[in-house]
């Protein structure tokens, strides 16, 4: 297992008018949009998604009011499922918590974890 660092997460209010500060602020390009959230392709293997905050709560398992919740995850990239899982269980042997569960997507599987300051971390495995 090599970490790898791969996509970071923002939680937005206003998806276009995020959306035309990173392609025209910042000249990232169009990006992909998804409805819910815009994917930015960045250089390397990065990726930052611009994601609606209401959607990005729920999908994190968050409320949409706590002082506590997370503006932004940072996904780290595993190679399975079971990868994803013992990441997870070691997290939280190391003092981390669990916002929610796992997931199986139509790309792959993930959950999040926050760490000991309230930071979101997604870990994921996607499918190729």
């Amino acid at each position: 297992m090599k970490p790898n660092l791969y996509i970071v997460t923002l939680a937005v209010d206003d998806l276009d008018r995020s959306a035309a500060f990173y392609r025209d602020g910042l000249g990232l390009g169009a990006g992909a949009h998804g409805g819910d959230h815009v994917l930015f392709e960045l250089q390397g293997e990065l990726t930052l998604v611009v994601f609606l905050r209401p959607e990005f709560n729920k999908t994190a398992g968050q409320s949409n009011s706590s002082a506590s919740d997370s503006g932004i995850s940072l996904t780290y990239q595993a190679d399975s499922a079971d990868e994803v899982d013992g990441l997870l269980r070691r997290s939280v042997q190391a003092g981390g918590s669990l916002p929610s569960g796992t997931v199986k997507e139509e790309w792959g599987y993930h959950g999040y974890v926050k760490d000991p300051d309230g930071h979101l971390w997604e870990i994921a495995a996607f499918d190729e």
